[in-house]
C-alpha cells in the first residue's frame, strides 16, 4: 500500500517538531503523549522518504546496538548485525539503503539517536535533513524513560554527528521545552 502523498503543509509541520531536537546534546525527557507524537512523525517522514540514516551516540555498544535494533523495527528494516566488541561510549551509524554499517569510539558528549531522511522526489525535498537527538528507547514497547534519560536539562548545542540542520520555529509539541 502506498502511503498518500503529504501536503507541503504537513511535511513543513513535522519538520518544525522535529527539527527542534536537533539543538539538543540529549533527548529531552518526554511525555507519553508528545513521545507519541513524535514516533508518528518519525513513521510519516520514513514512509516519504527513499531511506534512512541512522547515527547512534551510546555509552555503551550494547546500549547504542539495543537503539538501533528498535529504530530499525519501528521503520520496517529488518536486520541482524554482528557488531565487533567494544569498550566505552561509541559512535554507530547505518544506512537503510545499503544495509551498510560504520562503528567507532565516541568521545564527544552528546547522546541519543539522529535520524537522516533521503528523497529523491522534489516535492519532498523539505522532509530530507536530519533530526533528533531522540531517546534510545523512543520505539521501545513499553518506552522505560525517563529512567534512562538525562536528569538535568538537555544542553542546546548540535547532535553528535554532521547533518543539514535548519533551525525552525520551537515549542510544536505540545508541552515541549523552547530552545534557549
Amino acid at each position: 500500500m502506498t502511503p498518500p502523498t503529504p501536503t507541503a503543509a504537513d511535511i513543513v509541520a513535522i519538520r518544525q517538531r522535529l527539527s527542534q531536537f536537533s539543538r539538543l546534546t540529549t533527548p529531552p525527557h518526554l511525555s507519553a503523549a508528545v513521545a507519541a507524537q513524535v514516533r508518528d512523525d518519525i513513521r510519516s517522514f520514513n514512509e516519504w522518504s527513499d531511506y534512512q540514516t541512522l547515527g547512534i551516540c551510546a555509552d555503551t555498544l550494547a546500549a547504542g546496538h539495543q537503539a538501533l535494533e528498535l529504530f530499525l523495527a519501528a521503520l520496517g528494516v529488518a536486520v541482524s548485525l554482528d557488531l565487533p566488541a567494544r569498550e566505552g561510549p561509541i559512535y554507530l551509524k547505518f544506512n537503510t539503503l545499503k544495509g551498510a554499517w560504520y562503528l567507532d569510539d565516541y568521545s564527544g558528549m552528546s547522546r541519543g539517536v539522529l535520524i537522516t531522511f533521503h528523497t529523491s522526489e522534489p516535492e519532498l525535498a523539505e522532509l530530507a535533513g536530519t533530526y533528533g537527538p531522540f531517546s534510545f528507547d523512543l520505539f521501545a514497547d513499553p518506552p522505560t524513560y525517563p529512567s534512562t534519560l538525562p536528569t538535568s536539562p538537555p544542553i542546546p548545542t548540535r547532535g553528535c554527528a554532521p547533518g543539514p540542520m535548519q533551525s525552525e520555529s520551537p515549542g510544536e509539541y505540545p508541552g515541549s521545552p523552547a530552545p534557549e
